[in-house]
């Protein structure tokens, strides 16, 4: 039965080359009862006109067109218009598998959970890279389990690979929005990293969770994404939306062990942040991230005992100056 209907939002912006095929896979998806809301966010290399070839031909697919003002207003305003009863999010440059969303959908309504995940491929463009299937090193529970589980999987990153990403997911609809009932949105202020904040905003809600051991979603790695430029600012948006995750979970009483994970990826964070700070010889930005580093040490040191190799470059890295 497909009677629940799956929103699947995407944000376009200058992908031309590789949106047809990101297209192709949303249509061509076994789950039939779905609603793609393609969000053209002023595209200038005809990927708008590629977004309204498919809407012509497909009733589902809807054409959104708006001035250019970043991916997180273009994921907000799919979710506006979005009715369905689960949402699911695909970058635009992005593929994912026939079966992905009739096996999410069929996993949420099976365990009656809120949240299904699924594993990815890591694909190249480089000649020669071969695509990488992502594994957990840890085994996950083969069977529903609580919210607190999946906040140990979200955040013991090195651990539970396959769960870092908003779109390996389907999200049940009741689970994006807060208890006033009002959607959760992404903050348009962070320029990279508005989905950490908002998968940690909505992993909060979650009572069940189920993971789905097959891997459907092939993950795009491009030197020219947003996620690979040597840009500080972006990299300091990335730390601060932790920053943010860390000050909310503090509020929800979110056990230890996961806000230690939390300073972990920070350090993790700033630490290739500092990096490029002493690369481009800013000494402001390489002292903001060298005292990240300082301040959440004992939890890093603690939670990588057992990699005496990131423990040297954490120590190499301190001794960085400009």
């Amino acid at each position: 039965m497909q009677s629940k209907k799956v929103s699947l939002i995407v944000p376009v912006y200058n992908t031309k080359k590789y949106l047809r095929r990101c297209l192709e896979s949303a249509v061509s998806q076994t789950y039939r009862n779905m609603e793609i809301i393609c969000v053209d966010d002023g595209s200038t290399d005809g990927s708008g006109e590629i977004v309204d070839e498919f809407a012509a031909r497909d009733s589902r697919v809807i054409a959104i067109h708006q001035k250019n003002s970043g991916e997180s207003n273009a994921r907000n305003n799919g979710l506006k218009i979005s009715s369905g009863d689960y949402i699911g999010f695909m970058d635009c440059d992005d593929w994912i598998e026939p079966d992905m969303y009739e096996c999410l959908a069929g996993a949420l309504e099976q365990a009656d959970a809120d949240m299904a995940i699924a594993g990815f491929y890591r694909e190249f463009e480089e000649a020669g890279k071969k695509r990488i299937e992502v594994q957990n090193e840890k085994a996950v529970v083969p069977t529903a389990f609580d919210g607190q589980q999946l906040l140990r999987y979200l955040y013991e990153r090195d651990s539970y690979r396959a769960f870092a990403y908003i779109w390996d997911k389907l999200y049940k609809r009741e689970i994006v929005c807060r208890t006033s009932g009002e959607m959760i949105f992404f903050d348009e202020s962070i320029k990279l990293g508005g989905d950490v904040l908002y998968l940690a905003q909505c992993a909060l809600n979650v009572k069940r969770a189920v993971y789905v051991e097959k891997s459907f979603y092939h993950y795009l790695q491009r030197t020219g994404s947003g996620c690979h430029m040597p840009d500080l600012a972006r990299k300091q948006d990335n730390i601060r939306a932790y920053k943010i995750v860390s000050r909310e979970f503090e509020e929800c009483n979110v056990e230890p062990l996961v806000m230690d994970y939390i300073k972990r990826i920070i350090v993790y964070h700033s630490s290739y942040a500092a990096e490029l700070a002493y690369k481009q010889q800013n000494r402001s930005m390489l002292k903001e991230f060298q005292e990240l580093m300082h301040k959440y040490e004992k939890e890093y040191r603690r939670l990588n005992e057992n990699r005496p190799d990131w423990i040297a470059r954490f120590e190499k890295i301190l001794q960085y100056k400009v």
